[in-house]
């Protein structure tokens, strides 16, 4: 078993999908929700399992939360207990404290009381949704920040037979390329140089600023 030790708090939809994830790596869970049928749900993935209130900080740390590399805040219902959790988080010297928030005012709260990261996965979701619309799906957009994502896309006839030198893909759309694909699905292959030639039909996958979208939206249209 791994050295790392993760919280989650709260096993709603977004803390069961987190959990579920990591259950699949090498690393130790410390879980705590109100319901017991949640808790008794994923015992056998869990170093520790405790049913109980989040914004207790005694029973935080008698959870061993304190061990913790980093912990998510999973409840994003009520901003009063994701603040007195971060809160008790930080207190307890927890690293990375993760929190999940619906609103951008709680986003703002609880960067103030110390959140590492505060996410907004409904929020998040539509602008992907939103950016895919735009690119009339022909792009895979996954927003990594509010600055920063990777596209996925089948590249323009245009850009066939020629190379990514002679293209500059960097210097037009702020693209940097991390591989390609022969056709969708395909293996990724990461094995490539400024002058190999594109083949049509070819998928690239890259990291993009998010400025630069409006502009790759335009060659895809």
């Amino acid at each position: 078993m791994s050295d790392r030790t993760i919280g989650i708090l709260g096993l709603g939809i977004f803390g069961t999908s987190v959990l579920t994830a990591l259950a699949k790596q090498d690393m130790n869970i410390i879980a705590i929700d109100d319901h017991e049928e949640h808790i008794n749900q994923f015992e056998p993935v869990l170093a520790r399992g405790v049913v109980g209130d989040i914004t207790d900080e005694e029973l935080l740390r008698t959870a061993g939360i304190d061990t913790c590399d980093t912990v998510v805040v999973a409840t994003g219902e009520s901003l009063e207990s994701s603040v007195l959790a971060v809160m008790h988080c930080k207190s307890l010297g927890v690293p990375t404290v993760i929190a999940k928030v619906k609103s951008h005012t709680a986003k703002k709260v609880l960067e103030k009381i110390g959140a590492d990261v505060v996410i907004s996965p409904e929020y998040e979701m539509g602008q992907s949704l939103a950016q895919n619309i735009l690119f009339h799906n022909c792009v895979d957009v996954l927003q990594l920040d509010k600055n920063v994502s990777v596209v996925e896309m089948k590249i323009p006839s245009a850009w066939a037979g020629q190379s990514l030198s002679q293209l500059d893909l960097r210097g037009k759309y702020n693209l940097n390329i991390i591989g390609f694909r022969e056709q969708e699905n395909a293996p990724l292959d990461v094995q490539f140089g400024p002058n190999d030639l594109l083949k049509a039909d070819t998928y690239i996958l890259a990291v993009i600023n998010n400025q630069y979208l409006d502009a790759l939206a335009e060659i895809n249209s």
